[in-house]
């Protein structure tokens, strides 16, 4: 449980415990223009800033020697709209100048993972696509803000933000990073150990590395059926469908799958707050991946579907903490539904987790028959487009 001022570390997306943004201890007035403003400054113990080493380690590696398809103004324009959102928020709200921790990571986690379909790796300071990215940017916040049944964000921002802008703009305009990085090398290995050892060390810090293993080891278990059971996909990296043990491989080895859960799944203000109800939370996420990549015949799909089940067992944390306990299970969402049926109008903030947890899951369901995918990971037009 969290002390009220303490802060704690959204993996991929950090927020305190209070509405300041940062530690009160390093809360200090500041004259700006005639008023005297407090002003919150970082502290050098912050796990919050392991998570943005982390992060933009994998930014430059991807930019110099990985062949990222994203461009640096990309990443920095993504960052500065979260940050001067939630710093122009968080001082309407509590009158302070605080930095931006989480909304740094909500943007460079999208920035890190969404890709506009036409960038090129070395288009530096291209901003083809920009608008989708500062939309992903803005459904990521607005949900943070205003999504909070029980005053508590319920969805992970970056998570929410990239399945959305992923489903809704779809794939012949933006597409997420790729699984496969490449056949292992220098780069991929230093990718890897930049992955594996950050990851150690940040998750030692917010007790989160039971919660990993539980989603590891169900899903690659999972994967690893599918896979003998006729398992595959296309990606348009690849020539012809990927099965067998390379369709375990190149999921259940992908620097994407260890950040998603290393980096994502891990965050504190979205998993349940006990140690048992993280450890629901890991293979419950795992089971709900697994079934929905089962459906996935492309790699976009396949991304999706890990991404999109987080999104949905984030609508169920209540239930999940309600049986870690002991206690009769209640979910936010269920109480917009009793509202209904006993005539009181629901929360708008459980009618939104409603709405928001099923279409990512009839959105996903969908993308199987999507021909335009289909078209586009072999590497063709799409079939709107094809002359």
């Amino acid at each position: 449980m969290t002390r009220p001022g303490t802060t704690v570390v959204h993996a991929a997306v950090a927020v305190p415990s209070t509405p300041s943004s940062a530690a009160t201890a390093d809360r200090a007035p500041r004259t700006v223009g005639a008023r005297r403003i407090p002003v919150i400054l970082p502290r050098r113990d912050d796990p919050r800033l392991k998570l943005l080493a982390i992060i933009i380690a994998l930014q430059v590696l991807g930019q110099t020697v990985l062949g990222f398809k994203v461009s640096i103004a990309q990443i920095l324009i993504t960052i500065g709209v979260c940050a001067v959102v939630d710093t122009t928020v968080t001082f309407r709200r509590a009158g302070v100048l605080a930095w931006p921790a989480s909304a740094i990571q909500t943007g460079n986690s999208i920035a890190f993972i969404l890709r506009a379909s036409g960038t090129e790796h070395g288009d530096w300071w291209s901003l083809h696509g920009i608008q989708y990215f500062v939309l992903a940017a803005l459904v990521a916040l607005a949900v943070k803000y205003f999504v909070r049944p029980g005053g508590r964000h319920r969805f992970n921002p970056s998570n929410i933000g990239l399945v959305w802008v992923l489903l809704v703009v779809g794939p012949l305009h933006v597409f997420p990073q790729y699984l496969w990085w490449g056949d292992p090398g220098p780069a991929v290995l230093a990718a890897l150990a930049v992955i594996v050892l950050g990851s150690a060390w940040l998750l030692r810090d917010v007790r989160m590395l039971p919660m990993a293993l539980s989603f590891l080891a169900p899903f690659c278990a999972f994967i690893a059926v599918l896979a003998l059971s006729g398992g595959h996909f296309v990606a348009i990296w690849h020539q012809g469908p990927i099965s067998g043990f390379d369709y375990w491989l190149k999921i259940c080895t992908s620097p994407e799958l260890l950040i998603f859960v290393c980096l994502m799944m891990s965050d504190p203000g979205t998993a349940p707050r006990s140690a048992t109800g993280r450890v629901i939370y890991g293979p419950l996420t795992a089971v709900i991946a697994g079934s929905l990549v089962a459906l996935q015949t492309t790699e976009f799909g396949v991304k999706v579907a890990v991404l999109a089940s987080l999104t949905i067992v984030c609508a169920l944390v209540p239930l999940i903490e309600s049986a870690a306990a002991g206690r009769r299970p209640r979910i936010g969402g269920l109480d917009a539904v009793r509202s209904l049926v006993r005539g009181r109008r629901p929360s708008a903030a459980h009618v939104a987790v409603i709405v928001i947890a099923t279409m990512s899951l009839v959105g996903t369901l969908g993308l199987p028959h999507n021909r335009d995918l289909k078209y586009i990971e072999r590497g063709l037009a799409g079939p709107h487009n094809a002359q």
